[in-house]
């Protein structure tokens, strides 16, 4: 779960000490001062006998009260230059005395620090080996065989992550890892009382799992503010589970891979917000479906999946590419107001019902080839800011481009229309290909449509001038 903090290192000292000044004692003093006399008066005395063998003569007089007078400056001078010897070694002593002090204060501070980091990585090691004790013991509790104790066990993880951030994504790699964990569901009628009872037991744990699993990724109205309950920037694996009535509704991950799962009930991840790739490839969706308001600013991946229910896609918003290939929509599918930033693939896609994609905005590339739209099909007002290809797509009911705009090349080559096919108001501003299209019913249009020019396809010789109108 944790690293162990790591032992704290001694720091090094604060320097090589100074060499102190040895204290004079008094008796030296005392020998220094008689010294000084006695050389002085040495001097003087050898003075007074060199310059005056004679006492009479007035001049020689003088000439002792010189020796002596020079002798005493002597005398004064030695003992300034003692006394001024005396206030440097004082002065020296002072300011040794202070640096050590300096440096005692220093060694205090870093041993106090130095303990400071023994008791916090003393700590942070005894709080890591709470949270992996925790953790275990938790995880345990998920593995029991009685339901009480693995819900125990699964609000003792949920407390645990909560308040251990940095154990968030650890703790919900171990819920997404039991709800992939194979389940054997209740049965109508139960075979066997006692059996069924287990098997709900466990079904309502793993209904807990998802409560509270995704009760933690909503951030609340102000995402600069989230709830404090709130679980940033998480990834969810999971891939093959089977969950029941989910609901994603303003939830915000950063990655949802939901890869072969199968989800029963009705499934809404209205006003959903993934950071990074959604995931939903071979997925079974068994009731009505959501996504209203999402935003995918990955790749959103819904290849071979199978919609048994309405889908609702309305003002999504897809900032990479978005791939449906292959994906069976067995009820009605609508994409109104949607937005695609890149390229989205409908290749081979099938619409058993009523296909919504009016006022959708589709930035890059838009490729319907060989998708089968069985019920009615509407794309009024949708922008087609890339090339629009619908090459061999069967249109088997009534389909309508009104108000559309085709900003560049639109192929349906091959393309069948079964029912009646709307035009009016639509514009194709590049190429439009329709050669070897089919129509049950001549569409109706006006020349000013095709600036690039009417094609031959939807002008045969047999056309008249009031199917054009």
């Amino acid at each position: 779960m944790t690293t162990p903090a790591a032992g704290p290192t001694v720091p090094p000292p604060a320097g090589p000490p100074t060499r102190a000044v040895i204290p004079l004692s008094g008796k030296a003093v005392l020998t220094a001062v008689v010294g000084v006399v006695l050389v002085v008066a040495a001097a003087v005395t050898a003075l007074w006998l060199t310059l005056t063998p004679g006492a009479a003569d007035p001049a020689r007089v003088t000439v002792r009260l010189e020796v002596l007078r020079i002798g005493l400056s002597l005398g004064l001078g030695g003992g300034g230059l003692f006394a001024l010897y005396l206030a440097w070694r004082r002065q020296r002593s002072t300011e040794i005395a202070l640096l050590q002090k300096e440096r005692d204060q220093a060694d205090v501070a870093r041993a106090y620090a130095l303990q400071e980091r023994v008791a916090a990585a003393t700590e942070a090691d005894a709080a890591a080996r709470r949270i992996t004790e925790l953790f275990t013991k938790a995880v345990e509790h998920l593995g029991a065989s009685e339901a009480p104790v693995r819900l125990g066990g699964l609000y003792a993880l949920e407390r645990l992550a909560q308040d251990n951030p940095g154990q968030r994504q650890t703790i919900v790699n171990v819920l997404c890892a039991y709800l992939r964990m194979p389940v054997d569901l209740p049965r109508e009628p139960p075979d066997d009382p006692d059996a069924d009872r287990l098997r709900r037991r466990e079904h309502e744990v793993r209904l807990t799992a998802q409560r509270v699993l995704i009760s933690h990724l909503r951030p609340g109205e102000d995402l600069d503010h989230p709830d404090v309950v709130f679980w940033p920037d998480l990834e969810l694996d999971l891939t093959g589970v089977e969950l029941h009535d989910v609901d994603f509704s303003g939830c915000r991950v950063r990655a949802l891979r939901l890869a072969g799962a199968t989800l029963l009930g009705e499934a809404r991840f209205t006003g959903a917000t993934f950071t990074a790739d959604a995931t939903f490839e071979q997925t079974t969706l068994a009731g009505d479906v959501r996504f209203d308001r999402c935003t995918f600013a990955g790749r959103a991946l819904f290849r071979g999946m199978t919609f048994t229910g309405n889908i609702d896609f309305a003002e999504a918003r897809f900032a990479r590419g978005a791939r449906f290939e292959g994906t069976s929509f067995g009820a009605d599918a609508g994409f109104s107001g949607a937005g695609f930033a890149r390229s989205a693939w409908f290749t081979d896609t099938t619409f058993a019902r009523e296909a919504e994609f009016g006022e959708v905005r589709f930035g890059g590339n838009a490729e319907f080839r060989g998708a089968v739209f069985t019920g009615t099909t509407r794309f009024v007002g949708a922008t087609f800011t890339a090339n629009a290809n619908f090459h061999g797509v069967a249109f088997r009911h009534d389909v309508s481009f009104r108000e559309a705009t085709f900003a560049r090349n639109a192929t349906f080559r091959g393309a069948t229309f079964d029912g009646n096919v709307g035009l009016r108001d639509a514009t194709f501003r590049k190429d439009a290909d329709f050669h070897a299209a089919g129509f049950a019913h001549i569409p109706r249009f006006t020349p000013d449509q095709f600036p690039a020019g009417v094609p031959q396809a939807l002008s045969p010789p047999n056309r008249t001038d009031d199917l054009q109108g």
